[in-house]
């Protein structure tokens, strides 16, 4: 088949409880969502307008103050590609309003274009349940902060997003176009390339490939140029983060299972039903199969010898940030030790049951595991990008389930915000 045509499949249809799935299904039940999320939404954005500063908001600003004033001086502590940074100014200064509170109004922004990437990658994947699954990307309790701060991670959530589109409609150009642009917010999402490249090749098997690599390569051209533009600024720089005074807490070539462990707790804890939905499939497939309760056993011992939160700023005020503050639990409480790599179990589990679109999904899960290995750094907003792609690929079996998951995030969701507006602790 054409490496290059359009994905032709259909969507399964969704099982679960009828009054739920035509609630979800009517204009009514869309438009309730909606409108809630809305609300919401735009409580959020004018209830954080003067808070003070948080965190690497302090940096980000200032930065992006220093752009738009004409002073192209790059701050000794930033680490990022200041894409972001430039961009924002650029805006700012056009709509006469270079500060702080401007730079979370166009963050807003940027989180609304993250939610129509999204939107629009789950009509694409799997048309019909694009509605339910992009509320729950905006009340999503780990990203819901970061929408409404001058951060880079929206945006550069929002250029994968589209570039995943277009990737996935076959507008290769455009992909490779808008990861050169992430490359340039944050240099280390280059790894999703190989991912949307995999995605690329589409029916055709790797064999195929290599067999009709003159077909295949004009294809997967595109994407060597953002791992191009990344390898130059590399050589350039002398290291991957920006900032050479900071370069030795992000260091190159180094791997660390901290956040991949980290992640699969997060995970699990966030998609409860989902979890035991899908250990319950895997149990069966383990049944039929004893050696994959090996590897399940091997992870649950994993879990425990090999995760570790080590990096100096995780011993950083854990009373106040939760990405410091859960890790250490873990790592200091034995009995929180053995839930917490039950829990990552069991969602590895359920994330390997689940069926994923397109045709290379699971290819996401070493494209993930490289991610978060990459960063010794534990954290919560790394854990947000490799989620947020499998929410956009995964199947939704039960839409009850994803009713209820809903729910829960939006509780979630606002029991952190009211937390970080009241300044008890940030993520």
């Amino acid at each position: 088949m054409n490496a290059v045509s359009p994905i032709p499949e259909k969507p399964r249809p969704v099982r679960g409880f009828s009054f739920l799935d035509r609630a979800r299904d009517t204009p009514a039940g869309t438009w309730l969502l909606g409108v809630l999320c809305g609300l919401l939404y735009a409580a959020a954005t004018v209830a954080v307008r003067w808070k003070p500063a948080y965190t690497d908001e302090t940096t980000h600003f200032a930065q992006i103050w220093l752009f738009a004033h004409g002073q192209w001086r790059v701050l000794p502590e930033l680490t990022t590609i200041p894409g972001y940074h430039l961009v924002s100014a650029g805006l700012l200064y056009l709509f006469g309003d270079v500060s702080l509170q401007g730079a979370r109004m166009l963050s807003a922004a940027f989180g609304l274009l993250a939610a129509a990437g999204f939107h629009a990658v789950r009509t694409r994947l799997w048309p019909g349940t694009q509605s339910l699954a992009t509320v729950q990307f905006l009340v999503l309790p780990i990203l819901v902060p970061l929408y409404f701060l001058a951060y880079t991670d929206v945006f550069a959530l929002a250029l994968l997003l589209w570039a995943t589109w277009a990737c996935v409609c076959a507008r290769h150009w455009l992909a490779a176009a808008l990861l050169v642009a992430l490359v340039c917010v944050r240099q280390h999402e280059v790894v999703w390339t190989g991912l949307l490249a995999a995605f690329a090749l589409r029916d055709a098997g790797l064999r195929d490939a290599l067999r009709d690599w003159r077909r295949v390569v004009p294809t997967i051209l595109p994407y060597a140029l953002p791992v191009a533009g990344f390898l130059v600024f590399w050589c350039w720089n002398g290291s991957i983060s920006l900032s050479h005074s900071q370069a030795a807490l992000h260091p190159d070539l180094s791997l660390h299972a901290g956040n991949v462990l980290f992640a699969l707790v997060v995970a699990g804890v966030l998609l409860p039903l989902q979890t035991a939905q899908g250990f319950a499939r895997a149990a069966h497939a383990i049944a039929r199969r004893p050696l994959l309760g090996a590897l399940v056993v091997a992870l649950l011992f994993g879990f425990w010898f090999l995760f570790r939160a080590d990096n100096p700023y995780n011993g950083a005020f854990p009373q106040f940030y939760l990405h410091n503050r859960l890790p250490l639990l873990i790592e200091q409480r034995p009995w929180i030790r053995s839930i917490a790599s039950m829990v990552a179990t069991a969602a590895a589990c359920a994330f390997a049951a689940t069926p994923l679109r397109p045709l290379r999904g699971r290819w996401l899960f070493a494209f993930a595991t490289l991610f978060l290995a990459a960063s010794w750094l534990v954290e919560l907003r790394y854990v947000a990008v490799p989620l947020v792609l499998w929410l956009a690929m995964r199947e939704h079996r039960s839409r009850a389930v994803e009713v209820a998951t809903f729910a829960l995030w939006l509780a979630l969701a606002v029991w952190i915000m009211s937390g970080v507006l009241a300044q008890r602790f940030f993520l």
